[in-house]
């Protein structure tokens, strides 16, 4: 019995001590990102190529205050993420398409594809946490995108493509930006 009392508070005690050796990170209250990877799924609908892309983006954020709700009744869509606002959309994407570069055959050049006003891939990733508790946060966040290539004005078989990405926090009132990161280059419409 006494060995067990001993072996027991030996065991609590090791805990105790692990637990609280435990730091949580200090991480800048600007988010800071990196490209993890993009998943790419192709597939052919009638006649038309199909590829489901998903950004997998890590973050980390020393005040926890990163995305925004969809329900646009929510504080989430006042100033400075009311619609048609700058900052509406906290998940910037710019595609970059690969041209042959006239001053260096063999070698591409990514230029960004301009699409028509109105029309882009950005969007709103939802809150990362439901408390607006100041805390450090680190994760991932992974964002569906579908291509198609109906118009090959903006999307070809074949074209070799890049994502530049950046996100917004919840600051207010300017939102804090993050640092700026590109995808590896992918081929579009491969199956």
């Amino acid at each position: 019995m006494n060995y067990m009392l001993k072996y027991s508070l030996s065991c609590l005690l090791l805990v105790l001590t692990l637990a609280s050796c435990r730091k949580e990170p200090n991480y800048p209250d600007e988010p800071q990102i990196s490209f993890k990877r993009v998943e790419q799924y192709d597939h052919d609908a009638l006649g038309v190529q199909k590829d489901s892309l998903f950004l997998v983006i890590g973050f980390q954020d020393g005040d926890g205050n990163l995305g925004l709700s969809s329900d646009d009744k929510s504080e989430d869509y006042n100033f400075p993420f009311q619609k048609g606002s700058p900052y509406e959309k906290n998940f910037i994407i710019k595609v970059l398409r690969a041209r042959p570069d006239p001053n260096n055959p063999g070698d591409p050049v990514f230029e960004e594809l301009i699409f028509p006003t109105g029309t882009d891939l950005s969007g709103r990733f939802p809150r990362i946490s439901n408390d607006d508790r100041k805390e450090p946060l680190e994760g991932e966040i992974k964002l569906a995108l579908e291509i198609t290539n109906e118009n090959e004005q903006y999307y070809a078989v074949g074209d070799v493509v890049k994502f530049e990405v950046f996100i917004y926090d919840r600051t207010t009132p300017v939102p804090n930006k993050s640092n700026v990161v590109t995808s590896e280059p992918i081929t579009l419409f491969t199956n």
